[in-house]
């Protein structure tokens, strides 16, 4: 067997936590994109929104989140200046009225922008999450595991 020249051999068990490392890295990669292209249309609703007024309500349907009953409108409203759009607006609990002001975009609704923000903003913060995950995985893979393992000299 010949001498490393280096000075430097692999430290035992070295390469499965390499594997390791770079799965994870891998999958909160994969995780990260597939979060990202998921919350895409609610985070862009909340840039791209704006305040409407509702011109008219077709009908309202309910559905119960934890024993609350949650109203979907269908309706139709104007924004300021002065186009129309018509989908269903996520109402909350009271169903929406002709009259009332929404957050909207062309074929969406929303009771308030306040409403859209609390759905949006805890999967923001659980996105912010898998980044810090990756960034402290990525430092740990590049600084943590290059450094080689010397063996003691012998005299």
């Amino acid at each position: 067997m010949e001498p490393d020249p280096t000075g430097m051999l692999e430290r035992p068990g070295k390469r499965p936590r390499k594997l390791i490392f770079r799965l994870l890295v891998a999958l909160s990669l994969a995780a990260l994109v597939g979060w990202g292209l998921w919350q895409y249309p609610e985070a862009e609703r909340v840039a791209t929104g704006d305040r409407a007024d509702v011109l008219e309500v077709r009908r309202c349907s309910t559905h119960s989140y934890k024993g609350t009953p949650l109203y979907t409108c269908r309706a139709t409203w104007r924004f300021s200046d002065g186009r129309t759009g018509e989908g269903d607006v996520d109402a909350g609990a009271e169903p929406t009225r002709k009259g009332a002001t929404v957050f909207a975009g062309d074929d969406w609704g929303y009771e308030s922008r306040g409403r859209l923000l609390g759905s949006v903003l805890p999967k923001a913060g659980a996105f912010l999450l898998v980044v810090g995950e990756l960034a402290v995985l990525l430092v740990i893979s590049r600084f943590g595991l290059n450094r080689g393992y010397r063996l003691p000299r012998i005299r």
